[in-house]
């Protein structure tokens, strides 16, 4: 009897809270608020497949924008162009090749009734310190007064030095048979048309007639841009295609396009082993000559 009431009395001593043994009762520890290395890989894992799939949308997106802001600077040219011809009794402003850049901007010729003054004088294949004088040389400068205007914005091109770069000042080439200082002759049996006055442009019409275009980086010098009907499935300058493989394109009508080539020598094109290639059997360089000028008897 005393051994039970003994023992009641050591469990009574030890209290509610009291426990057997000599190791207390340990609670469970909480779990810490951050995230498992296999967490953490599956999220990096998600953000690499959306980007995966954003930067194509993206990259597009910005080929399109660019593109849209390449007709726009290339209708105000061409609006410059039809206001310069307002402003003219109807005549259409020159157009001049290499030989019709004088050595420095402020040369007498490249005035307003000048032997040179042109659309655009100044030549690409070379940096030249005045490049951008040339262009404010442009006798449609006064009409846009921007030089930017002169530059399509996916052109990246520019000439180095060392650790200084030059963006070319200029992606914009003119029709040749516009107004050309220097007459362009064809090499056929056929003669071109050249266009010197808004009443001429009737065939094929203003709106197949085009005015100015994206010229290649590789292939840009003057302004002054050859795509001539007799010399057949041929390249003598050659268009851009970096706009997702096309370029900006006006017309006499003012309303501009992005041309999608199909050529793969177009499209390939980086300059070399020459200047001027030939076409492939895609008939771009039909299309571009059908809307440079008309044929006319010799």
């Amino acid at each position: 009897m005393n051994m039970i009431e003994n023992s009641k009395e050591e469990s009574s001593s030890r209290g509610p809270g009291a426990t057997h043994g000599s190791s207390a009762r340990r609670e469970p520890k909480s779990r810490r608020n951050s995230f498992t290395l296999i967490e953490l890989l599956v999220v990096i894992a998600i953000i690499a497949i959306l980007a995966a799939l954003l930067l194509p949308a993206l990259r597009l997106a910005k080929i399109k924008a660019q593109g849209i802001q390449d007709m726009t600077q290339l209708k105000q040219q061409t609006f410059a162009w039809n206001m310069y011809a307002s402003d003219n009794n109807g005549m259409l402003v020159r157009n001049g090749d290499q030989t019709s850049t004088p050595a420095l901007p402020t040369d007498p010729s490249l005035l307003s009734g000048g032997a040179n003054y042109q659309w655009c004088p100044g030549n690409m294949i070379t940096y030249s310190p005045y490049q951008d004088d040339y262009v404010k040389d442009s006798a449609l400068f006064p009409y846009v007064l921007k030089p930017e205007l002169y530059h399509c914005p996916a052109d990246y091109s520019e000439f180095k030095f060392g650790p200084f770069i030059f963006p070319h000042a200029r992606s914009y080439s003119m029709n040749c048979y516009l107004a050309p200082i220097v007459k362009w002759t064809s090499s056929g049996g056929m003669g071109t048309r050249n266009y010197y006055k808004e009443s001429e442009l009737v065939q094929p019409g203003p709106s197949s007639i085009y005015v100015l275009l994206d010229e290649s980086e590789f292939s840009i010098n003057d302004g002054f841009f050859v795509s001539d009907p007799t010399q057949g499935n041929h390249w003598q300058d050659v268009p851009s295609s970096r706009h997702g493989g096309g370029c900006g394109i006006s017309f006499a009508d003012s309303h501009a396009e992005i041309k999608r080539w199909k050529d793969v020598n177009v499209l390939n094109y980086t300059g070399k082993p020459t200047h001027d290639i030939l076409g492939d059997s895609s008939g771009d360089a039909f299309w571009l000559q059908q809307r440079a000028t008309t044929f006319i008897a010799p």
